[in-house]
């Protein structure tokens, strides 16, 4: 059930608006009424115990992070059941929307920009320890602010990197056709390596659509 526009959550958050739901969750625009800023909340719909912990796993490590072409974690809590992840608004349209509003392919020196930003988080997050593989880097996972920054978006199926390749869990399993690595597809163990061919990949896509 979509939360209702002015739907308080935690005293604290305001909903304004549903800005996308997907089988998986929603994400709604929200307004903070302690800190007067504007904040993305995501909710968690499926409530298996494998999702509502694949859900609290991407809230923890998104909360230790700190970049500024990575989103910034405020808040996780419960409410009637369900678990919501509260973020910095992410003002913009995903890279793949503003190649499909043009057209065209980007210039390459547009899509290169915007790309050695997302480069720089993704070196970010294999740079922790353990590191941290995003999994599903593609260009609607890539936000473009009006100020031309990017931001790497969705979490969703991140994990740490343990080094020992075990097959992932069916339920963090999820695959973007001409973006997701051969290894994703069967289950294999990902690496850095895998966020590296999404990259290529997206790259690949901005510059031929």
């Amino acid at each position: 059930m979509t939360l209702k526009e002015n739907t308080i959550l935690e005293n604290r958050y305001r909903i304004e608006g549903l800005l996308a739901r997907g089988g998986m969750g929603a994400i709604y625009q929200a307004f903070d009424t302690n800190l007067n800023t504007p904040v993305a909340i995501k909710e968690n719909i499926l409530q298996t115990p494998e999702h509502i912990d694949q859900f609290k796993r991407e809230a923890l490590i998104l909360a230790r992070l700190r970049h500024a072409s990575l989103p910034r974690v405020i808040h996780y809590f419960s409410f009637t059941g369900k678990q919501y992840l509260v973020m910095d608004f992410i003002d913009g349209q995903n890279l793949w929307q503003i190649v499909t509003d043009r057209g065209e392919p980007l210039p390459v020196t547009q899509a290169l920009d915007y790309m050695i930003q997302t480069c720089q988080a993704v070196t970010y997050l294999h740079m922790q320890t353990p590191p941290l593989i995003h999994r599903d880097i593609k260009p609607q996972n890539i936000k473009i602010t009006p100020a031309g920054r990017a931001v790497l978006v969705d979490f969703g199926i991140a994990k740490e990197n343990s080094g020992d390749l075990q097959k992932t869990q069916s339920g963090a399993r999820r695959v973007t056709s001409g973006f997701s690595p051969p290894e994703q597809y069967t289950g294999e163990g990902t690496t850095p390596a895998s966020d590296t061919y999404a990259l290529g990949a997206t790259l690949y896509a901005i510059l031929t659509a």
